[in-house]
């Protein structure tokens, strides 16, 4: 009893050390040595903004004038409306028919963050129900290898203090 008494002791000790450095460094003011900017940086600029949606502009003048046409019509031409434009609707990297959701595989979303990543990829992936299921099979390996080791190191501090 006295071994397990010391071991969580010198563990709960290392975790407020690491939490006292850890406060310790955020509390120190960082200089990053970035040079101040003046109010006029975050003005909306109308001219500037209109001159970079130039093309999407002209996009939308011939897709008012011409009524019917797609993207796909226009990729089927090679048009030059649609030079830097893309078809993808997905914000922020989100899923796009069969992608990953930001890049990472659904299973490993539901095997690292459990029920959340579970939510993130049913949110992200609007219902797909393919890839909802890799995370769902995540979430339940994730959760069986925790149970399993909690239940060994149960069983193995059953054992220490008998």
């Amino acid at each position: 009893m006295k071994k397990i008494f010391f071991k969580s002791f010198s563990v709960l000790l290392a975790l407020i050390m690491l939490t006292v450095q850890t406060q310790s460094l955020s509390a120190r003011p960082i200089n990053a040595g970035l040079q101040s900017i003046g109010e006029s940086a975050l003005n909306l600029d109308q001219e500037s903004l209109n001159a970079a949606m130039q093309e999407l502009n002209a996009l939308e003048t011939y897709l008012d004038q011409n009524a019917g046409v797609t993207y796909n019509d226009l990729a089927a031409v090679g048009s030059e409306l649609i030079l830097n434009v893309s078809a993808s609707s997905s914000p922020l990297g989100f899923d796009q028919d069969g992608e990953n959701v930001l890049g990472i595989p659904p299973f490993l979303w539901g095997c690292v963050l459990g029920w959340v990543g579970l939510l993130i990829v049913y949110i992200a992936t609007d219902n797909d129900r393919t890839q909802v299921k890799k995370a769902l099979t995540g979430c339940l390996i994730g959760t069986g290898v925790s149970v399993a080791l909690y239940a060994i190191y149960a069983v193995w501090l059953i054992n220490e203090v008998q």
